[in-house]
This record gives C-alpha cells, sequence and structure tokens, in this order.
C-alpha cells in the first residue's frame, strides 16, 4: 500500500494551493472532490475538549493523539490505476485559541485478557510545537476486489480539515475546499476477458481422492473447479519459500484462468505433536499445507512475536498490479512492524496492500477423517435450502469483558447489538451477562449456549474473551475472574447435537482460530514462552476449527483470530462518520470489522462466505487504512476464515 501526504507551505495565508507533480499528459483522468465545512464545535469533557465540526463526521483517531474531525471518502478507480498527484486547495485558513488540551484517544484493549490499557496522559511529548496532523490531506491506495467481484484500484481520500498546535491549545481549520485527483489508468487487464475457472483447491496429495466429491459436486451447481496438489505447485512455481510458490501460482490461476476462490486445504500433521513454526516467516515441515507467519509485534507488555496469516495468500496485487510480496523491504522478513519497547529484531516496516483479490478460505484438516468429514458437512449444507424455522435465528454471546470507568459499557452486548441490528428478518438469541439476575436462562453460561446452539442457527456471533481452546467472558462489573461455568470450551463440544442446522460462527476473542497448537506443544507450554496461549492445558485442535470439523453439529465455518485481538473503549465520537454516534467499542477495532460480515450479510445482499470476509475487509480499510495503525493492520491479518470461500450462505434452493 503506498502512502503519500502532503504538508503544508505557507498555512496561514490568504489564498493557498498544494499540488504535487500535475501532468498534462492526454491519456490522464482528473476527479475532483469539493467539500465544505461548517465552524468547528467544541465540547468540554471536563480537563479536555472534543472538537466536532460538520462535513468532517469521521474521526482521525490515533491512540495517544488527539481526537479531530476527519472526511474519508473510497474511490473505485480502474484496477492498476497509478495515482498521480492529489491535490487540496483552498483559500482561507481560520484560527481558534483553546481553553484546555483536546482529548487523546486511548490505547486499545486486548480481547484474550484482562488488562487495563494505559491511558494517555499530557507529557512532554504531547506539548509539541508542530500541527497534528502534520498535513491537510493523505491518500491510501491498495488493489482487490469490490462488491461486484471486480479487480478495482481503491483509492481512500482523508481530508484533516481541523489542525491542532497542542504547545499553544490553538486550532486552525478550513471552511472549504478541493481535491483534485489525477490518475493514469492502465492500459491493459491481466486477466482473462471470460473465466474459466471459478475455485482451486490446494491439497497435498494424501488429501486428492477424500476431496474428489467436493469438486464433483462444485462442478455440478454450477462453481468450476480445479483440485491442484502442492507438488505440482512446487515444481513449477519459483518463491523465496513455499508459501511464496503457493501465493505465485494463485496469480497464475488468476491471471490464465480467471479464478476468484481459493481453498487451502491441510494443517499440522498431527493432533499429538508438530512444530508451528520453521523459522519466523513460516510453518511448512510438520504442514500438510504451509502457513505465512507476519512479524508484526505488538506494542504492549503482552504480545505475539508474530502470528499466522491466510490474508497473506488473498493479497496478491498492490493497487498498481504488481506482486505484494509482503516483504517490501526485500529482508526475507515477512509482514515487518516491530515495537522497541518490547525489544524485537528491528524489523522494517513492509508495506502491505491488505484488499484481498481473490475469496480464501483454509480447512486446516489434520488427516484423511477430517477432510471426509468436512466435506460431506460443505456438501450436505449447500445441497438443500437452510430451514428458515431454524437458519433464520441468530444467536449472539456477550457480556462486560473491561473495566472502563469511564463509561462503564458492556462492550461485548454492545457489539452484538451492533449484529443484530444489521439483522432484520432474524430471531435474536441474546445470551447476555446483564441478564444474569432477570433471566439466567439468557446468560452466557455454557449450557444455555450449548441449548441454544441445539436448537439450530444460522448464525453465531460471539464477543469477549479468548485462547485456542476457550471463549468466555465476565458478568457486568465482576472482572476478577471469568464466568464460572460460562462460555464454551472445545472439550465440551460434544455436547453439541444440532445435525444439520449448522451457523456460521464469527468469534471476537484472542486466538479462538489459533491453529498452530498440538497436544505436546501446550500441555508443556505452561509459562507462555512458547506462545501456545495454552496456560498448560492440553489442546489437539484450536477452538474454531474444532467447531467446524465437528461431526453431526457444531458450525459450517469459523471467522476468528489467530492473534490477541483488540477492541476499544470509551466513546470519543462518531469514528466511522456513518452519522450515527456510538460506542467507539462498535465503530473500530475488532468489534468493526466483526460486524460488517453481518452488515454484509443482510443489508447489502452478499450470501457467499468468501465474498462477505472479503466485504468485511474491504470496509474496514475504506475507514480505517491498514498501515495507518500497527493495530489495524494486525485485526485485519489474522482475521482467519476457516470454510469454503464459495459456500453458498443458507445452501442453495432446487
Amino acid at each position: 500500500m503506498k502512502i503519500t501526504v502532503f504538508f503544508i507551505i505557507g498555512l496561514l495565508v490568504a489564498s493557498s494551493v498544494i499540488v504535487t507533480g500535475l501532468s498534462n499528459e492526454e491519456h490522464m483522468q482528473t476527479d475532483t472532490l469539493s467539500l465544505s465545512f461548517h465552524e468547528p464545535s467544541i465540547i468540554s469533557n471536563g480537563s479536555s475538549f472534543t472538537v466536532l465540526m460538520k462535513g468532517a463526521p469521521a474521526c482521525l483517531y490515533q491512540p495517544g493523539k488527539p481526537v479531530l474531525p476527519m472526511y474519508t471518502t473510497t474511490l473505485q478507480l480502474p484496477f492498476g490505476s497509478i495515482i498521480k498527484d492529489v491535490a487540496i486547495h483552498f483559500d482561507d485558513v481560520e484560527t481558534l485559541p483553546l481553553q484546555e488540551k483536546i482529548t487523546l484517544a486511548p490505547y486499545p484493549f486486548i480481547q484474550g485478557t484482562y488488562r487495563k490499557p494505559s491511558v494517555p496522559t499530557m507529557t512532554a511529548e504531547y506539548e509539541t510545537t508542530d500541527w497534528y496532523p502534520c498535513q491537510w490531506t493523505a491518500y491510501f491506495t491498495g488493489g482487490g476486489l469490490n462488491q461486484n467481484s471486480e479487480h478495482v484500484t481503491f483509492l481512500t481520500v482523508r481530508v484533516f480539515p481541523v489542525r491542532y498546535n497542542q504547545a499553544t491549545d490553538t486550532l486552525v481549520y478550513l471552511d472549504s475546499c478541493d481535491i483534485t485527483i489525477t490518475y493514469e489508468p492502465p492500459t491493459s487487464s491481466p486477466f482473462p476477458s471470460q473465466a474459466k475457472n471459478d475455485l482451486v483447491i490446494i491439497c497435498p496429495l494424501q488429501f486428492v481422492l477424500p476431496l474428489r466429491p467436493l469438486v464433483e459436486h462444485k462442478n455440478m451447481i454450477g462453481v468450476r473447479t480445479q483440485l491442484i496438489t502442492l507438488a505440482e505447485i512446487y515444481r513449477s512455481y519459483p518463491g523465496h519459500d513455499r508459501p511464496e510458490q503457493i501465493k505465485y501460482f494463485i496469480k497464475d490461476a488468476m491471471e490464465t484462468w480467471g479464478t476468484t476462490y481459493v481453498l487451502l486445504v491441510g494443517g499440522l500433521r498431527s493432533h499429538l505433536a508438530g512444530k508451528p513454526r520453521d523459522d519466523i516467516n513460516t510453518g511448512t515441515r510438520d504442514w500438510y499445507l504451509p502457513v505465512r507467519y507476519t512479524n508484526l509485534w505488538d506494542d504492549a507488555a503482552i504480545y505475539d512475536p508474530g502470528f499466522i496469516s491466510d490474508l497473506y495468500y488473498a493479497d496478491i496485487y498492490d493497487s498498481q498490479g504488481s506482486f505484494c510480496s509482503w516483504d517490501s523491504c526485500n529482508d526475507r522478513v515477512y509482514g515487518g512492524w516491530s515495537h522497541t519497547k518490547l525489544g524485537p529484531p528491528n524489523y522494517p516496516l513492509d508495506e502491505i496492500d491488505f484488499y484481498p483479490d481473490v475469496y480464501l478460505g483454509r480447512l486446516p484438516c489434520r488427516n484423511i477423517a477430517e477432510v471426509h468429514s468436512i466435506v460431506k458437512k460443505i456438501i450436505d449444507y449447500e445441497k438443500t435450502p437452510a430451514d428458515p424455522s431454524w437458519f433464520k435465528k441468530m444467536v449472539v454471546v456477550g457480556g462486560d469483558p473491561y473495566d472502563d470507568p469511564g463509561t462503564n459499557y458492556r462492550e461485548g452486548e454492545l457489539i452484538g447489538e451492533k449484529a443484530v441490528s444489521y439483522m432484520s428478518g432474524f430471531e435474536a438469541r441474546k445470551l447476555f451477562s446483564s441478564n444474569k439476575d432477570t433471566n439466567p436462562d439468557d446468560t452466557p453460561l455454557s449450557q444455555n449456549i450449548i441449548r441454544e446452539i441445539n436448537e439450530g442457527c444460522g448464525f453465531l456471533f460471539f464477543d469477549g474473551h479468548g485462547g485456542p481452546s476457550w471463549w468466555n467472558t465476565y458478568w457486568p462489573g465482576e472482572f476478577g475472574s471469568l464466568i464460572q461455568n460460562g462460555g464454551l470450551s472445545i472439550y465440551q463440544l460434544p455436547q453439541l447435537q444440532n445435525g444439520e442446522k449448522l451457523p456460521i460462527c464469527i468469534v471476537g476473542g484472542c486466538h479462538n482460530n489459533q491453529f498452530n497448537v498440538s497436544l505436546l506443544t501446550t500441555i508443556t507450554d505452561l509459562r507462555n514462552r512458547h506462545f501456545m496461549w495454552s496456560n498448560g492445558v492440553p489442546i489437539p485442535e484450536c477452538w474454531g476449527w474444532s467447531l467446524t470439523v465437528k461431526p453431526n453439529g457444531g458450525a459450517i465455518a469459523a471467522i476468528g483470530n489467530t492473534g490477541l485481538g483488540y477492541e476499544a473503549g470509551g466513546e470519543l465520537g462518531d469514528l466511522n462518520g456513518d452519522g450515527i454516534n456510538e460506542p467507539d467499542c462498535v465503530e473500530s477495532l475488532c468489534g468493526y470489522l466483526e460486524t460488517q460480515f453481518f452488515k454484509g450479510y443482510q443489508v447489502d445482499h452478499i450470501d457467499i462466505l468468501g465474498k462477505n470476509w472479503c466485504y468485511s475487509i474491504a470496509e474496514y480499510l475504506r475507514i480505517y487504512p491498514g498501515m495507518t495503525k500497527w493495530s489495524d493492520a494486525k485485526t485485519l491479518e489474522q482475521w482467519v476464515l476457516f470454510g469454503d470461500p464459495s459456500l453458498k450462505i443458507g445452501g442453495y434452493t432446487s
């Protein structure tokens, strides 16, 4: 992803124009945005101020930095377009002195553990004489699939009509501006005019025969499907390691066949033991199908030293149509983004595009029996339309995961309510911890969760705390320990007997889809020195995959995190600029990404599983470009889909 910013010269002048390299070539295209803004509204919070501005409804939200109004929009240009110039033109700059500091954005909460985040303070670093932000506008580009499954270049333009001098407590602001965008469209497309293939299944040789029924089923229902073995890929494609060879094959399949969906089949080779990673970048030796590890280190005392990202395999191109290697520094460190507070290797920052170019999912099967089991579930699910009597039910489980004395929000419940708000026509069964005293049958107790799943539901949504083997939350205001006999663990999954009434599961929590665990690696990791996050509990397979691969019930798919998840606390404005001012946990980080899936399904009518996964990521990037904050990058990179990306949600009608 390319990030370009434009610095202001002669800030307080009567007339200003900022341009860079404007081209007069005839084949250039130009678009113009004309924006107008009202005078900022200053709202006192006691010891600090919040700034609002009509015309700039979103918020510039960087932890530890002042929260300021922002206008953001995302344009779709022909795939491979090259941005030549983004210029801002304005006439007047107004000045407004303040009496107090502007409120700082808080640091995020970690989903998987109870820990109060550090609170930003007015330190000497805060008292800078620089203007924040350092420019009036910035733009971000990416290449990926839009809602119509078309390859496009996304151009996100951010305008910051209010800037703040922290040393003098002074605002400067614009009342209007014009944004001129000049770009060079591509002269050709790398993709065939007519697609010959829809779905490619990639697997080891051992899984070919048990996958044949799925290939036949897909072709029979009109999803043109081919199966390719890893041996074929390794013989024919270049790459610095096995994951990169697979990624180059996917690129070739897109450009040769017009492939839209990719299904990876294979996880660790054993439930008993397996080396999670061979080096900082990959797990290959003990894996049926390799995984790519990022090298993004959390900026916290609790951290992941990198984590699995299947988005790597889906993010094929950058905005200009070039191969997106995730190693832009060419140092053989993939997805590098380190934080010196922890003292990890000082990896240079790799530029990543983040937009999926294919709809991708994984079935991390560990043996042939698991392949048979999940193939049968997919075929049975798709071949018959789901009965509305159970499918039109949505089970939402949440509680009060964080101690936030400033607001006392029950974040898990608020995020669940937001998901429900998108699902018109569905009966919502809310298992919330706030029902503890009024209706114990509708709380996150294990018996209640198991009861609701067994009765059948089309969608299952958890938001709270998690680990590779469990999900749970807290009672309201009771943060000393997780709910006793609450949540759901892999050891309770045999109690799920929902048969073919299979939900799509979205889970908010840490490490629920961390699929590099095995019995020996978890039982010997009492102190988390190997980052199995098990506390010595033996875990044969992670929570999300155990739920998905379970015979005679469970889920048909699960989307969740391979690492530590993050959520926002407090309420500092309409962060996503949709005109609805909601708690920040709903409008940013994991809470925002998770709820976009339900918006995609019911509001935008996207009923193909992988397409909705892609839509959720693209919607997130529209507000939070991935390279602006490491927490946004991690939120996107670790969100892994266990399931068939070409799955028709609710099955096909006859």
